[in-house]
């Protein structure tokens, strides 16, 4: 479940600096949410929130 909850706040803070970078109109912030390692940390968050989604659903159907 925590899994989950990371992938969750992980997503979270990528689309907060997305909409940070269009509200402020900040090219620093434009150029670090179009960057590499935020990429994949986006990837990195979803994969933690399709895994603890996938536990949780094992854990109701009893797997």
């Amino acid at each position: 479940m925590y899994i989950l909850f990371a992938g969750a706040v992980i997503l979270a803070i990528i689309i907060s600096l997305f909409w940070l970078k269009d509200r402020l109109r900040s090219p620093l912030l434009a150029r670090i949410a179009y960057s590499e390692p935020v990429a994949r940390l986006a990837v990195v968050g979803m994969g933690f929130s399709m895994v603890g989604g996938l536990m949780i659903l094992g854990e109701i159907a009893g797997f």
